[in-house]
């Protein structure tokens, strides 16, 4: 007799709770009302991305603090070095780790792609 695979097993979930405002509780209600989504559902997708959102504010502050290099903090934001330094474009965060370098972040770039001898730059 063969063995069944097993279902993956989903990871336990832990419950927090937050207290709303009556007007912010009003408020949710209004943005989950004619969705198919359910208002606990949201509420978790709208934490991860917050949280996301911090893990990137906070790898940037800690970078323009020269705490981290653009690796590190693209390792603390959890993204790549090349969104990591789309992100501090868009925020006009300058990327003066590398005074030499040609363009922002190119030496990451470098680490996180090798570099290629066999181009030559006229």
């Amino acid at each position: 007799m063969r063995n069944k695979p097993k279902p993956p097993r989903q990871a336990r979930r832990v419950t927090k709770s937050i207290r709303l405002t009556p007007e912010e509780a009003e408020e949710l209600g209004r943005l989950v009302e004619g969705t198919a989504y359910a208002e606990a559902a949201l509420l978790r997708q709208w934490v991860l991305a917050g949280m996301q959102q911090f893990r990137v504010a906070e790898a940037i502050r800690a970078y323009q603090e020269g705490h981290l290099d653009v690796r590190a903090a693209a390792e603390r934001a959890r993204l790549p070095v090349a969104v990591l330094l789309e992100e501090m474009a868009a925020r006009k965060v300058a990327v003066l780790e590398y005074a030499d370098a040609f363009g922002p972040g190119l030496e990451a770039l470098r680490g996180a792609f090798g570099e290629f001898s066999s181009v030559s730059v006229p």
